[in-house]
């Protein structure tokens, strides 16, 4: 036995040399095999590793494009979600065995008719394989990240929270790295947009993605029976992540963290729903009333974006002179517009940013407008999908954000387990500062974001099936 641990060190050690020599005569294609070879051993042997290894490399990965296929993958990670997907769906057809608690739920049974309705409209796209292409990848990133992670990490608390940590480290690497850069350039506001590449592709995406870990972990920071080291290791993550929001200089991110925060207000407050609609009818009716003096009001701002943190947040309003916030009108408009015409069956998935330039007005065009199918989509994670998927599409969207605010809820004031407690309502909140984000920017077509949005849907999924079974559990032991 000991002689077998030997020639395995050995292996070890002569892969790492032998790799290193490669990267250093720069003889990539021995590297990319030798990762081949890497997940492939995972993949048979060690699942779970592999899972770990996905969540660990995607902060990190970067974004290899053939032009001449108009194909790109986000290397290492998607590699990697690929094969967790190929193996997942052979698996279901060789041996294995699904965790019917898992497949039934309502949050599972309204994924199936999401992707079945994408499926649905890539068939009637105007541009199928474009449409075909934005399908599959959907298919692999909700397949790792919600399916496999459910079936390897089933109910186990202390494996999510590895999960998690997995990404969060990766993510305080590019935090820091981002905020060095930063610094190093005075905060400049041109280059606050690209500082953060190649690692995200611009500072929203990279501030929906802090606001997100921020939440989780200033959640975590208060789990019960965790070592000093652990806690002292969550509070720098949440300190680093906030750090991170605040540089990003995402105005959408600021805006998400502040409306997550009066969620988490609300349910602390044990705020009545009938008080909270009233509320949020109140608010509303206000925004329609003053309408006419509130528009005018911002499209008399003239404040432009910029490095300074006072002047930036006042730019938030301007609708006039600010071209991001112009921009995104131009987007929108084109985009109601295209959803006039094909309300129902929409133009397909994926179809937006190159068929959107001829719906575009005049009047909102920027210094930023392009007509190329190069300047990114609908900025909307719930207009984007109803220009492409109809309103049956939408409706799907919605569904699930329904589905998971209600069972996120659920399991954080039914369950008396702390931990249980915490993940759920720290992972709702994630999810409903990206949901926030999601009104004015979409990032679920990148692995960056797909991949914790829908491990988090996995979790409270889990959270949720492991609160009702303490429940049945108790229940059982109450009547004996």
């Amino acid at each position: 036995m000991q002689k077998y641990k030997y020639i395995r060190f050995s292996i070890v050690i002569l892969f790492v040399l032998l790799n290193t020599i490669a990267i250093a005569k720069e003889w990539f294609i021995f590297s990319y095999i030798s990762l081949a070879f890497v997940v492939l051993y995972l993949l048979i042997y060690r699942v779970d590793i592999l899972a770990y290894g996905m969540a660990l490399v995607t902060p990190l990965s970067i974004t290899i494009a053939d032009e001449k296929l108009n194909l790109g993958l986000s290397l290492p990670s998607e590699l990697i979600m690929i094969s967790l997907t190929l193996l997942f769906f052979f698996r279901i057809l060789y041996d294995l065995k699904l965790n019917r608690e898992f497949i039934k739920h309502p949050v599972s049974i309204a994924i199936y008719i999401y992707l079945s309705w994408l499926l649905i409209t890539a068939i009637t796209s105007e541009i199928p394989l474009v449409s075909f292409k934005f399908l599959a990848s959907k298919i692999w990133f909700i397949v790792s990240s919600y399916f496999v992670l459910l079936q390897i990490m089933k109910t186990d608390i202390k494996k999510w929270i590895i999960f998690f940590n997995c990404y969060a480290f990766s993510l305080a690497i590019v935090v820091l790295i981002t905020t060095y850069k930063s610094m190093a350039v005075g905060f400049g506001e041109h280059e606050l947009h690209w500082i953060m590449k190649p690692f995200y592709n611009d500072h929203t995406a990279y501030g929906a993605i802090t606001a997100f870990f921020a939440f989780i972990y200033l959640g975590m920071i208060f789990l019960p029976n965790i070592k000093g080291w652990q806690r002292l290791l969550y509070i720098g993550f949440a300190t680093i992540f906030l750090v991170g929001l605040l540089f990003s200089y995402s105005r959408a991110a600021w805006i998400s963290f502040v409306a997550a925060a009066g969620v988490w207000l609300v349910l602390k407050l044990r705020i009545k729903l009938s008080w909270l609609i009233v509320g949020i009818a109140l608010v509303v009716g206000s925004f329609y009333y003053f309408a006419d003096d509130i528009l005018y009001k911002m499209s008399r701002n003239s404040q432009d974006s910029s490095g300074n943190l006072s002047e930036h947040i006042a730019s938030i309003t301007n609708i006039s002179t600010d071209a991001s916030n112009v921009e995104r009108l131009n987007r929108w408009v084109a985009a109601f517009s295209m959803i006039e015409e094909r309300p129902m069956m929409g133009w397909g998935p994926g179809t937006y940013q190159f068929l959107y330039a001829p719906y575009q007005k005049s009047t909102y065009k920027t210094i930023i407008t392009t007509n190329f199918g190069d300047g990114g989509n609908a900025h909307s994670e719930f207009i984007g999908p109803c220009v492409e998927t109809g309103l049956i599409g939408l409706l799907t969207v919605i569904a699930l954000l329904i589905l998971i605010i209600y069972y996120g809820i659920s399991t954080y004031v039914k369950s008396a387990q702390p931990e249980i407690k915490i993940l759920s309502l720290s992972l709702l909140l994630a999810l409903i500062s990206y949901y926030t984000h999601g009104i004015l920017n979409n990032f679920l077509d990148t692995d960056k974001l797909a991949l914790p949005f829908w491990a988090a849907f996995a979790c409270i999924v889990a959270l949720n099936v492991l609160e009702k079974s303490k429940k049945e559990e108790f229940s059982a032991h109450s009547t004996k």
